[in-house]
Order: C-alpha cells, then sequence, then structure tokens
C-alpha cells in the first residue's frame, strides 16, 4: 500500500479527515507504533499522516505519554 502514490494519497487523506472526526488522539495513539515498523515507506507514510493531522488539527489532544511515544517513534523511523 505504501508504494503504490494513489492509494498512498488516499489513505493518509482518508485517516487525516477520520482524525477530523474522532480526534487527534485517537489517531495518533493508533498508528504511533507503526513508526518503528520495518518497511521503510511505510514509515514515511505514517510520518506523514501524523504530520498532517498535526497540522490541521494541532495537539491540544496529544497526553505526555503518547508524545513520548511519537518522539520515540520519530527517533526510530530517522535513525533507520
Amino acid at each position: 500500500m505504501a508504494m503504490d502514490r494513489r492509494n498512498y494519497r488516499q489513505l493518509v487523506d482518508t485517516t487525516v479527515e477520520i482524525a477530523n472526526k474522532v480526534g487527534v488522539a485517537d489517531i495518533v495513539g493508533r498508528i504511533v507504533e507503526d513508526l518503528k515498523d520495518e518497511s521503510e515507506p511505510y514509515r514515511r507514510m505514517v510520518m506523514e499522516t501524523i504530520e498532517k493531522v498535526v497540522a490541521k488539527l494541532g495537539v491540544s489532544d496529544i497526553d505526555a505519554h503518547l508524545e513520548e511515544l511519537l518522539i520515540d517513534g520519530s527517533l526510530y523511523a530517522f535513525q533507520e
């Protein structure tokens, strides 16, 4: 899925719209662990999704634990 650009874009856009309805913390909380996936294209897609969700909706819903997971996942994704 992450390799196919058309599906990639649709998945990211759909996830952003779902986050718009249910909230940032719910969506980011579900996908943050995917930042540690083996597949680099998938990690990139997850990072772009989180970036777009946060840019559109802000970070007010994100608690300290989720913030830690985001930082940890981001560091892992960029170190690989």
